[in-house]
């Protein structure tokens, strides 16, 4: 009997260890870029033998198998390591997974199992039959219930727990009861040092502000940094350690210079080992903000595109600019015009004014128009939209449109003022080469649009509008921020002379009347001290009104735009130089030349 006792122990010593005790340790689904560095790290008995075993991927989307991957020859190595991987990160005896992309990100399950890849074809159904070691896994997923029974697992465990899934794994902890989301330790224990470094606030800050496309510097503060030899990279711009080399310094700022506005910048750290690091810094917004109300006068050299001012910038289109025209109209018992005008025609190219957003309450528009020839009009529905309310996205919320009120052949032409990108409910015939004044109105809180077709003077200046010519709502109500002008194609577009633009956020902004003498005496304004070095100048006019103030440096960019109710001009962030005041009160506008020490 002893002989019997001790053969059947040998034969189970035998049988146990046929098998080597193995786990999943560590699993990167989610890696940077298009995902060429993914890995499965099985962990055990050092050298041992992994015949016999096979491992098993799972699609959450079905909670069938989608590939299966036969371990008979391979051993784990002398640090009980075995890598399934992309092919970038493989070598020696592991498994080639292919290069990249060959992970489910989730909710997803590997497992491993007593058997054969022949045992799991593609499309085999989740089972717990010889099942060795099984995870779970997904990347901020909700969790797949089939899969945690089908493989008798409780917890789904989540990559992105930290908000860097692309940078960090799933391990084995070191009692082996449970997986934390860390930076990957590849082919080394769970344990082992992590990466040190980490990357922490940053900012953009524009490096000028104009209507065209501007750069920005992007800055990002690290910790940890001299723990290793590191590489700075940027996919756009130039990469600048003055302030903070990760390599030697402790702490600093990383920072990268000429980023093109409208670009994100993702910046990379990386130490070829424990570290692959990366931040996206937004793109700054360098756009000029104007204070309202804006009054746009057109007072540029005639042939310029208005594009190319300080207030406006290019929208869309490349063909055709929106010129200025040596034209200057007036209404009666409007206020008096100044400047020039702009030539609006067929031609695709818009233009913008940018202001600030206005976020209650309604913002208004008004101008003078001049509709000169409708000859080459073929869309006699509804014409075109020439002018429009839009929001900080583009999104187009208001339009008013024009179109002969018959045919090309009309002598006059009819309005329309809609949400819609159709022009319906036309009225308001004026006749061709008259002066029209135009308001436009939106209200942001409840999407309600007005228009005026040459309201009464006697309206001019009122603290209320009157009964609107127009009106429609916008069913998506939508804050408010710019101004643009279309020219749309040649069917659509009439020839007109545009004037006089005033933005504002109440209708007495928008209309002023004809003024008096008395009103406002321009030979009679004052700034003192000129020069100055002072940090500030005192403004003065023939009244007490409020004034609006617009600086410009000697290459006509607006540098500063304040309204003063005191009378003062804070220049203590402008440099030495000679700089143009444009300053309006009641409407009318006068300009000076102020020096600053």
């Amino acid at each position: 009997m002893k002989k019997l006792y001790f053969l059947l122990f040998a034969m189970l010593i035998a049988t146990s260890s046929s098998f080597a005790q193995v786990v999943i340790n560590e699993i990167d689904a989610d890696t940077p870029g298009t995902d060429m560095a993914e890995f499965i790290e099985l962990k055990g008995t050092p050298n041992a033998s992994l015949d016999g075993y096979v491992v098993v991927l799972y699609n959450g989307s079905n909670d069938l198998s989608y590939a299966a991957f036969d371990l008979d020859g391979k051993t784990l190595d002398s640090n009980g390591f075995f890598i399934l991987g992309n092919t970038g990160v493989i070598s020696g005896s592991d498994i080639d997974l292919g290069t990249s992309n060959a992970l489910q990100n989730g909710a997803d399950a590997v497992a491993i199992y007593t058997g054969n890849d022949t045992d799991f074809p593609d499309g085999t159904a989740v089972t717990s039959a010889n099942l060795v070691d099984a995870l779970v896994y997904g990347t901020g997923d909700a969790d797949d219930a089939e899969l945690l029974a089908g493989l008798g697992e409780s917890v789904q465990y989540d990559e992105s727990a930290n908000g860097a899934n692309s940078t960090e794994s799933l391990q084995l902890n070191a009692a082996g009861t449970a997986y934390e989301t860390k930076v990957p330790t590849f082919r080394a224990e769970n344990d082992a040092a992590v990466c040190d470094l980490s990357l922490t606030s940053t900012s953009a800050t524009c490096d000028a502000v104009t209507a065209g496309t501007d750069t920005y510097t992007a800055t990002l503060d690290f910790t940890g940094g001299g723990t290793s030899t590191y590489t700075v990279m940027a996919d756009s711009g130039t990469v600048d350690l003055s302030l903070g080399d990760p390599s030697v310094d402790a702490t600093g700022t990383i920072t990268v210079t000429g980023v093109l506005e409208g670009t994100d910048v993702t910046i990379t750290v990386q130490d070829g080992g424990l570290c692959d690091l990366n931040s996206t810094i937004t793109t700054a917004v360098c756009e000029p903000s104007n204070s309202l109300p804006i009054y746009e006068g057109f007072d540029y050299t005639v042939g310029t595109d208005i594009a190319t001012e300080a207030n406006w910038e290019l929208f869309s289109g490349t063909d055709n600019p929106i010129d200025v025209i040596a034209d200057n109209l007036s209404y009666t018992d409007f206020a008096a015009s100044s400047g020039n005008a702009v030539n609006i025609v067929a031609g695709f190219q818009d233009d913008r004014i940018l202001f600030d957003e206005v976020t209650s309450g309604e913002v208004y528009a008004s101008f003078l128009l001049k509709v000169t020839d409708v000859s080459s009009i073929t869309d006699l529905t509804d014409g075109g939209y020439f002018a429009l309310f839009a929001s900080t996205t583009n999104s187009f919320r208001s339009r008013l449109w024009v179109k002969p009120t018959v045919d090309e052949t009309s002598t006059t032409v009819d309005f329309a003022y809609t949400a819609g990108s159709s022009g319906t409910g036309f009225g308001q015939t004026q006749n061709l080469n008259d002066v029209v004044l135009v308001i436009m109105s939106y209200n942001v809180d409840s999407g309600v649009m007005n228009a005026w077709i040459n309201p009464s003077s006697a309206d001019f200046g009122a603290m209320s509008a009157p009964t609107a010519d127009f009106t429609d709502t916008d069913g998506t109500a939508n804050t408010i921020d710019r101004f643009i002008l279309r020219q749309d194609s040649t069917g659509e577009t009439p020839d007109m002379v545009f004037d006089e633009l005033r933005i504002g956020t109440t209708w007495a902004e928008v209309t002023p009347s004809t003024l008096s003498n008395n009103d406002f005496n321009l030979d009679q304004v004052s700034i003192y001290p000129n020069p100055t070095n002072t940090g500030k100048v005192t403004i003065t006019s023939s009244n007490s009104d409020a004034m609006n103030v617009q600086v410009f440096d000697i290459l006509g960019k607006q540098v500063k735009n304040e309204t003063l109710t005191n009378n003062t001009l804070n220049v203590s962030n402008l440099n030495t130089g000679v700089y143009i005041l444009k300053i309006t009160q009641n409407n009318a506008t006068t300009t000076k030349k102020l020096v600053i020490k």
